[in-house]
């Protein structure tokens, strides 16, 4: 059993990363919010974002006592909740941060949206928040719906590339399907890969099997066969499958490609082991990390799965602010 990584006074959940091919070091931006509210789950609406590093997932240098908000909106500006899972990729000037979160006069105050931030490099006190705002749509759920099971989604960006093309697949529900059953792993694709322009046009889902309230944290990877695994987090109590008996957790789809995930879910790790929302790190043999369900913090699980990234390099495309 590996040792789980808790903060020294934060609680600590979900995470996304980065990883520094010359340095060996992963980025990690996590989701924390003080111990003191997870009692009453009231820590959600004051998630903040922070970051540490870690060369391997059992050890984790949490940084300076302002590491754990390194993402602050400004005043004025859309974002003026809490900040929810993202996303983080390099480019040819520095990095962008995707991230989700909500404008407390829009609707109920829970429909979510998708920013950005730039920084130069990884230091925890540069990002730069942009105006981008990346709202639900098309066949998408726009708010809350009168009798769902869960929230609504529009939440948990991750980007990757397909024959020149950018990508951006997220957690979503959509309008066609009954509640209750209508989570979706929404695809969106970047106008003229262009990330200044910040257009991005909306596609049908990439997934959409009709027995999920809901489908967080979604990415996507590649098996030793080179097919398409496209893998999401679900709370046993939102898993409706007739195959996976409400196990719940991580599972995953395979597909021949990006529009052929017609077969049945496989569940990698369920709810029961104790992990969430969790991650594959193709750096370590595919091996799933996720946070501690019932402690907080991070861990390893020591199933590796042998999955690789798809293409994740975006080193040719700039942001301008």
């Amino acid at each position: 059993m590996f040792p789980t990584m808790q903060h020294p006074y934060r609680y600590v959940w979900d995470f996304w990363y980065y990883f520094d091919p010359i340095t060996k070091l992963f980025h990690v931006f996590y989701l924390n919010a003080d111990e003191i509210l997870v009692p009453s789950e009231k820590h959600h609406h004051a998630a903040c974002v922070g970051h540490a590093i870690t060369s391997d997932f059992i050890r984790m240098e949490w940084g300076s006592e302002t590491s754990f908000d390194v993402l602050k909106p400004p005043k004025k500006h859309w974002a003026n909740t809490c900040i929810w899972s993202g996303d983080v990729i390099k480019i040819k000037n520095g990095f962008l941060l995707f991230y989700t979160s909500r404008n407390r006069g829009q609707d109920d105050g829970m429909t979510q949206n998708i920013g950005v931030a730039y920084a130069a490099n990884l230091s925890p006190d540069h990002w730069d928040l942009s105006l981008m705002r990346i709202q639900p749509g098309h066949c998408y759920q726009l708010k809350n719906s009168l009798g769902d099971l869960s929230t609504h989604a529009w939440r948990d960006p991750f980007l990757f590339r397909e024959n020149a093309q950018i990508y951006m697949i997220l957690s979503a529900k959509s309008t066609d399907d009954p509640i209750g059953r209508n989570g979706v792993i929404g695809l969106l694709s970047l106008n003229d890969n262009n990330f200044s322009n910040a257009k991005w046009d909306y596609l049908d889902p990439l997934l959409r099997p009709c027995c999920y309230s809901e489908m967080e944290v979604p990415q996507l990877y590649k098996d030793s066969q080179g097919k398409y695994e496209l893998v999401f987090s679900s709370w046993a109590k939102n898993d409706f499958s007739a195959v996976t008996r409400q196990a719940g957790g991580l599972q995953g789809f395979t597909g021949s490609d990006l529009r052929n995930f017609r077969g049945v879910p496989h569940v990698l790790m369920p709810e029961q082991h104790g992990l969430y929302a969790c991650r594959i790190i193709p750096e370590l043999d595919g091996e799933i990390v996720g946070f501690d369900i019932q402690q907080g913090g991070i861990r390893r699980s020591g199933v590796k799965t042998r999955f690789q990234h798809v293409n994740r390099d975006f080193s040719d495309f700039s942001f301008e602010r």
